[in-house]
């Protein structure tokens, strides 16, 4: 007697049943996501950490005047021009004036460049440093991207935020791939 085949339909879809597994946010939705766009550049944030209790590199370190936050975030660019990150452009929400914006000193020590030219379809990974208060109450990364033109023989620019992006996350955060600043 012959043995009944199951259809070649579940038979792949059985196959790709462990591609598969995993590549949700482990939160059933629940989780805001982490990427945003603005202008040409697409940010994700990896990691943010807080509480830090100083900084060190190869040539310094120091302690902060209130606490380190340490973002990081993925940069890309998917356009096939090339387009500039700025680094003192993304800023911490949750923390008011100068502080929201990455120390100038902490970066320095990490060795973490101001502005990278980043090529047509590139990505990279940056660390950001934050000196804040203490108290301070951190509810997100504000990224904020490039003003070049739109397109090829364009004078318009392309559509960006006046005040950045907010891509909400909290301390203690990682994302998938992240590792430790």
């Amino acid at each position: 007697m012959p043995t009944a085949r199951p259809p070649l339909s579940l038979l792949l879809a059985l196959l790709a049943l462990p591609l598969t597994a995993g590549c949700g946010d482990g939160g059933e939705g629940t989780q805001p996501p982490r990427s945003r766009k603005d202008g040409h550049l697409t940010f994700t944030v990896l990691a943010l950490d807080c509480g830090i209790t100083g900084v060190t590199g190869s040539h310094a370190d120091a302690p902060p005047q209130g606490q380190f936050c340490a973002a990081r975030l993925r940069v890309e660019n998917r356009d096939p021009n090339y387009h500039t990150y700025e680094s003192a452009r993304q800023r911490l929400a949750g923390v008011s004036g100068s502080r929201a914006r990455p120390d100038s000193f902490a970066m320095a020590v990490r060795r973490q460049s101001d502005t990278v030219k980043l090529g047509g379809h590139t990505l990279m990974e940056v660390e950001l440093w934050y000196d804040v208060p203490k108290d301070a109450d951190i509810t997100g990364l504000r990224v904020s991207g490039d003003n070049d033109p739109s397109g090829f023989m364009s004078t318009k620019p392309v559509g960006r935020a006046p005040g950045g992006v907010l891509i909400p996350v909290t301390p203690g955060t990682r994302g998938p791939g992240a590792t430790s600043t």
